[in-house]
């Protein structure tokens, strides 16, 4: 066997190495840069905006469209200021986002724009109860810190009803997103909140579920 050719093979095998690597608990994930200028014009994605759940179990969501879809619903747009691409009562912004795929669980951490993995393996399904959930490429989940520090403390109404109000702009955001990009989207209530919370070990006394959100092909 001539050298040219071992080289050839220990290339191979270092590349099916990386391509095949998986992801560590805890390991963080950086994200594509997102696009912020071109895409479809406004009025065009509104007439295109649809609520589909058929999903194609087959297809994953590339990490550019991941990428995208992150920044389009949570992401900075004004690096001075922190400022996001949805508005947020009095500046608030207490929603995490939690992305499920095939592979286990992210937290999205729009001021790095990166994942941080939290769990293993795939848990779609308990994002919600229709069993179409399993098989969109990401389902999104948005959870409340209720206790993030607010100029709001002391009137939990008012920050209940805020939480709720910016749930719906991020979720706005992803039905524009998945209308620009082609891709099947729907906004969900019907979960089991307790079961996913559980799942994330977050406090029930702390943390509140907002909604989901199923993104795909």
């Amino acid at each position: 066997m001539s050298l040219v050719h071992n080289i050839q093979i220990i290339l191979l095998f270092l590349i099916l190495i990386n391509y095949c690597k998986t992801v560590e608990v805890n390991e963080i994930v950086d994200l594509p840069e997102p696009v912020k200028t071109g895409g479809m014009p406004l009025n065009e994605a509104l007439n295109k905006r649809r609520t589909q759940r058929d999903f194609d179990g087959s297809k994953k969501l590339s990490m550019e469209l991941l990428s995208q879809a992150l920044w389009s619903c949570y992401g900075i747009n004004r690096p001075t200021d922190e400022g996001r691409t949805v508005p947020s009562a009095v500046a608030w912004y207490p929603l995490i986002v939690y992305v499920f795929l095939e592979d286990g669980v992210y937290q999205y951490s729009p001021k790095n724009h990166h994942l941080l993995k939290v769990l293993d393996g795939d848990h779609r399904a308990i994002t919600g109860t229709q069993p179409f959930v399993k098989d969109a490429g990401a389902d999104f989940v948005f959870i409340a810190d209720f206790n993030k520090k607010s100029s709001m403390d002391g009137d939990d109404e008012h920050k209940r009803r805020s939480i709720y109000l910016d749930t719906g702009h991020l979720g706005m955001s992803l039905y524009l997103f998945a209308a620009s990009n082609g891709l099947k989207g729907v906004n969900r209530a019907m979960v089991d909140d307790a079961a996913v919370l559980d799942l994330l070990e977050l406090d029930k006394k702390d943390y509140i579920l907002t909604l989901t959100f199923s993104l795909g092909y």
